[in-house]
């Protein structure tokens, strides 16, 4: 029980302090925001006033990937420096782990608000539907599927943390493999909440995200202590 309560506690000031971090350096956080809308600006300019459910779906998380690659992939590159030997003494690596997970969710969370509410701004509901469909279940498609790929873009950034030369180039070929499923899902998810698909076919898909999500999320805190001592 103690040993969970430090663990927890050390997450907290880990996620505490790369907020305050993120808060100082106010130009990164300006910067993925900028990057998703002009994103979604050149998508809009892009298309045409009939854009369909199946390329609203696709330029929705065309611009939700690479902007998690944007804010995510760098989440370890403090830890590139001489700060990894302190944090390598004194922290515990689960608690780590923990802290940079709670950090995501939370960068995620901010930025799916952002590319949806660009997205409904500037490109509006796709065309061609006339019910409303599921507004409700479209968000929480969005929140899942950047939450499922956080998890994995996570656990991808922290093996190539440990790689000193080309870590950028490695994390980008590890996780495009790694996050087609969670984009076959979310894609899937997001034309059925556009869609007139009842309900039952589509609980599937939150569930088999909420899964990756959780799991590649404890694949990472049992083999992170592993890869930081090493």
């Amino acid at each position: 029980m103690g040993q969970t309560l430090h663990t927890l506690r050390t997450a907290g000031t880990v996620a505490r302090l790369e907020w305050q971090l993120e808060w100082r350096q106010g130009h990164q956080l300006a910067a993925v925001g900028l990057f998703a809308i002009a994103s979604v600006y050149v998508a809009f300019q892009a298309s045409d006033q009939h854009t369909g459910a199946a390329a609203w779906t696709a330029m929705l998380w065309l611009v939700h990937l690479f902007s998690g690659f944007t804010a995510i992939g760098r989440l370890f590159d403090r830890e590139r420096s001489n700060v990894r030997r302190y944090l390598q003494w004194s922290a515990e690596p689960l608690g780590l782990m923990l802290g940079k997970l709670f950090h995501a969710v939370l960068t995620t969370t901010a930025l799916t608000a952002v590319v949806l509410g660009a997205f409904l701004l500037f490109l509006g509901w796709p065309q061609g539907i006339e019910s409303p469909g599921k507004p409700g279940l479209l968000v929480l498609g969005a929140w899942l599927g950047g939450l499922s790929m956080t998890t994995t873009l996570v656990f991808v950034s922290a093996v190539a943390s440990q790689v000193r030369n080309g870590s950028g180039a490695l994390a980008a070929v590890l996780g495009l493999p790694l996050l087609l499923p969670q984009l076959i899902l979310a894609t899937r998810l997001t034309r059925g909440a556009l869609s007139d698909e009842p309900w039952v076919m589509l609980v599937e898909y939150p569930v088999f995200l909420g899964a990756l999500g959780a799991g590649t999320a404890t694949i990472a805190c049992i083999l992170f202590p592993y890869i930081w001592r090493a």
